[in-house]
């Protein structure tokens, strides 16, 4: 899905620029070189349109049907026991289907025991 995400933002950059050069080209009146001016302008615009789409395209999980993502970071110093748990553990609403995007990070430190505990826990 990817790949059409990034097919679908390279043809909108082409079709704007024709959309701004074309009309443009046939309404100047004269001039030896038109496209000195209109050819550069109207690549700025494309130059937008594809930086924009190319955002697009290019996010994980965007709603083009890729999967989304999930990133759990956990550090833990201590003088105690430490225990880390991390994921899913429980019976959510959207059992058998992947996570909506999420990114947990935790970090401990203490003189006892730590427990941490990231995730969809319910």
């Amino acid at each position: 899905m990817v790949v059409l995400r990034w097919v679908v933002a390279v043809v909108a950059s082409v079709a704007a620029f024709f959309a701004v050069a074309v009309p443009w080209a046939v309404l100047s009146a004269g001039g030896d070189d038109p496209w000195d001016v209109i050819g550069p302008v109207a690549g700025v615009i494309a130059a937008g349109v594809l930086a924009a789409l190319g955002r697009w395209a290019s996010q994980p999980g965007a709603s083009g049907g890729g999967g989304p993502v999930r990133k759990v970071r956990q550090s833990a110093r201590a003088g105690g026991s430490v225990k880390q748990t991390a994921g899913s553990h429980g019976a959510s609403a959207r059992s058998g289907r992947r996570p909506l995007l999420e990114s947990v990070r935790q970090k401990a430190r203490g003189g006892g025991d730590v427990d941490q505990v990231a995730g969809d826990r319910s």
